[in-house]
């Protein structure tokens, strides 16, 4: 008989494994032993889904409205029971997937006095059968619900629409398609005072949308492809990041940001590429550290870039995601090397292959001032234009350290707020590492650049 070692483990280690399993699967390790007959008791994050027991079509009335609260009922007693049974020890997260809307109230007061007594900090409530759901008028969650939870400090709700009516402790709100009444988001601020991050994202938010607040401690905004908003105007004294993703161009109004250090832009049509955005972002932003830019290439198009983002003189971090299909003059990028004078990392990504005028290039061949220090070169295909505009950068740039070279272009996630590189196209050969070295080693003003190819 094999010796079962995992059962020998510490009650902290087995918590931590079966942790990672869905609550139902948790629940049935209870099943392969004496020992193991309690343990999913004491996991420290907990997940409820009415998948779990009720198939997709389930959480919808098609089958009927009698078989489809029998189901549902089947669910609520399943959490019940699970959390009458629980030892009691922290519980650090708790995920609730479910469709009921005002039914079952009573059951959903306790799982809440449950989360308050247990110590809960994160609590993502999802209401799923988003189509059913609209149908019926959207869920309404209140902050009423976590009276007596002040250990939760991240709340993340997706559908329905959320209301604050009383003070909390909540520092983190993360929202998917929820809706917003034209008084609610300056309610939620006020009474969230502890409020460090707010994710708004395919919300239905009011045509201007106020982020005001004497004692706002928000430090950072996310607003992605939020419908309707025309108008966004921040006034918030300890913000320091601010992200936004939209197919139009709002009117942005910087009230009163001192500490507002990076900004993530992104404008995916065509017709957003006015000159104007980076002009107001110099004029209302001198203190920008970091701004990451996703937009079409022909934004760029008779662009005179040194008189509209000269005023960027604190930028030290520059990333461009361009899109579409574009013969861009990839010499005309480097005027951002004039133009902020501060730049130590300069980041370009893009699918296309643009092109590059040599004649240009050597009458500004003399011309970089620069502490540019890293450049990284995303969508790589080695094509001439691009072998031309990395070779400018090594010929004029004595600054530079670093040259990381890519045939991945990058995406950003914003629900993770990380960068994350694309699929390359299978149609396209993989770099020729020693090619390219061979092209590139010895052209640097500098004899120490390192160059890295991937």
């Amino acid at each position: 008989m094999m010796e079962d070692r995992i059962s020998q483990l510490p009650d902290k280690v087995i918590s931590s494994i079966i942790s990672r399993l869905l609550t139902k699967d948790a629940v049935r390790t209870s099943i392969l032993s004496r020992r193991w007959r309690h343990v999913y008791t004491i996991i420290d994050q907990v997940r409820f889904t009415c998948y779990d027991k009720l198939s997709s079509a389930a959480c919808c009335p098609i089958l009927g409205e009698e078989k489809s609260r029998q189901l549902q009922r089947k669910f609520v007693q399943g959490v019940d029971t699970f959390l009458q049974n629980h030892s009691g020890s922290k519980v650090s997260s708790f995920e609730l997937v479910c469709c009921f809307r005002g039914r079952h109230m009573d059951s959903f007061r306790k799982w809440m006095n449950f989360v308050g007594t247990s110590g809960v900090e994160k609590l993502t409530l999802e209401y799923c059968c988003l189509n059913y759901m609209l149908s019926n008028g959207p869920h309404v969650f209140s902050t009423d619900f976590l009276t007596g939870a002040s250990s939760v400090k991240h709340l993340w709700l997706q559908c329905g629409s959320f209301q604050t009516p009383n003070k909390n402790a909540l520092e983190v709100l993360e929202f998917d398609n929820v809706s917003f009444t034209s008084d609610a988001v300056g309610c939620m601020l006020s009474n969230c005072s502890s409020l460090r991050l707010l994710n708004l994202r395919y919300c239905s938010v009011p045509s201007k949308l106020q982020i005001h607040g004497p004692d706002l401690q928000l430090k950072c905004l996310i607003i992605y492809y939020c419908k309707d908003v025309e108008e966004i105007d921040l006034s918030a004294s300890n913000l320091i990041d601010f992200e936004i993703f939209s197919p139009n161009i709002p009117k942005l109004s910087f009230s009163h940001v001192p500490l507002l250090q990076s900004v993530v832009i992104e404008y995916s049509r065509k017709q957003a590429t006015s000159p104007q955005v980076l002009g107001k972002l110099a004029k209302d932003l001198p203190q920008l550290e970091s701004m990451v830019f996703t937009t079409s290439a022909s934004f760029f198009e008779e662009l005179k870039l040194d008189r509209v983002i000269s005023k960027l003189s604190n930028l030290r971090r520059l990333v461009l995601m361009l899109e579409d299909q574009h013969k861009l003059d990839l010499l005309e990028l480097t005027t951002f090397l004039d133009a902020c004078p501060l730049l130590h990392k300069f980041q370009l990504s893009m699918p296309f292959q643009g092109t590059f005028n040599r004649k240009k290039a050597k009458e500004r061949m003399a011309r970089r001032f620069t502490p540019l220090k890293v450049l990284e070169f995303n969508g790589f295909r080695e094509a001439e234009s691009e072998y031309d505009f990395i070779l400018y950068i090594l010929k004029t740039v004595a600054s530079l350290e670093r040259l990381l070279i890519s045939r991945s272009t990058l995406w950003y996630e914003p629900r993770l707020r990380r960068w994350t590189p694309s699929l390359a196209n299978p149609l396209n050969p993989k770099l020729r590492h020693g090619i390219i070295q061979k092209r590139l080693q010895g052209q640097a003003v500098s004899n120490d650049v390192e160059i890295i190819i991937s």
